[in-house]
């Protein structure tokens, strides 16, 4: 039966069938046609519509991670205004939060606070030695000036220190003063 071609056995109903669906073709353009799509869509209850969905079920459909891989994070940050972000930060509400006794205590910054006072207070008092060390020689000068001393007068040093006569063989000892020997 290849090659079998479907011929109508009666040629009127072919004719009828051929006129029948040219007549409904004319008839759906001209309905169509006539039809007010808005005035439909104004008697549509959208709400009523919409509260028939399952959004939770439609949320399980989408697929997020494909989402957000189609996403343009260095174009999304470029539309980012981040002053104006910034000055909506409340700082004041953040500072609140924090427990600075807890931060402290994780950083030992109170160790290091006392670390650093006792260095600069080190330091104060070398500064203090420096200044009476300087301010007693200026005194010492002074008074051997009022007292009309000359330098070679003047003890080398504590007699406990400084010999009273150098042993034999040696340089005799320095006027630390003068710079000048006995």
């Amino acid at each position: 039966m290849s090659g079998y071609i479907d011929v109508s056995p009666n040629p009127i109903n072919d004719r009828l069938e051929r006129m029948a669906q040219s007549i409904a073709e004319r008839v759906a353009h001209l309905v169509i046609d006539s039809i007010d799509l808005n005035a439909i869509l104004e008697r549509i209850d959208v709400d009523g519509l919409v509260s028939r969905v399952d959004a939770d079920a439609l949320i399980d459909r989408v697929d997020v991670e494909k989402i957000v891989e189609r996403v343009d994070v260095e174009k999304l940050l470029e539309r980012v205004d981040v002053n104006a972000l910034v000055e909506r930060v409340d700082v004041r509400r953040l500072v609140d939060q924090l427990d600075i006794e807890s931060l402290v205590a994780q950083t030992e910054l109170g160790s290091i606070i006392a670390r650093s006072t006792s260095g600069v207070a080190s330091e104060v008092l070398d500064v203090i030695r420096a200044q009476s060390v300087g301010l007693d020689d200026f005194f010492a000068r002074w008074t051997n000036r009022v007292l009309r001393r000359t330098a070679e007068a003047l003890p080398l040093g504590p007699r406990t220190l400084v010999p009273v006569a150098p042993p034999s063989g040696t340089a005799p000892p320095v006027n630390v003063r003068t710079g000048n020997g006995q």
